[in-house]
């Protein structure tokens, strides 16, 4: 099991994407899961890719966010998902990115890609 890091720094109105996790043909992967949280909740979108093919989808409500809880030490949440599975083999030559389609509000994503080598 290997993990690459990753950020990415939401865009109002905007879908960004971070640099990716590469499959090479000496070196194919395949994404078991994405550890993930954001800095706040906003309604946005957290989307999945490989190449021009959305595999992932879903509302930031859904995941753990280090957005403060009213003063507190304590996250806001910490009992939504933190890791989501994908299960997904990445052809060769292909980049799986995650991002976000932010609306009127912008957040950001912290997380890793856990992924295994399949050749």
């Amino acid at each position: 099991m290997y993990y690459k890091a990753f950020t990415v720094v939401g865009v109002i109105n905007d879908t960004v994407l971070d640099e990716g996790l590469v499959s090479l043909t000496s070196k194919p992967v395949h994404i078991d899961a994405v550890i993930i949280n954001t800095d706040t909740t906003e309604g946005n979108i957290i989307e999945g890719w490989i190449g021009t093919d959305r595999v992932l989808e879903i509302y930031d409500y859904n995941l753990d966010t280090q957005e403060d809880a009213g003063g507190t030490v304590a996250p806001l949440s910490s009992v939504k998902i933190g890791r989501l599975p994908v299960d997904l083999d990445i052809p060769a030559g292909a980049i799986f990115k995650i991002g976000v389609r932010c609306g009127a509000v912008a957040n950001d994503l912290y997380g890793a890609y856990e992924y295994t080598y399949t050749g």
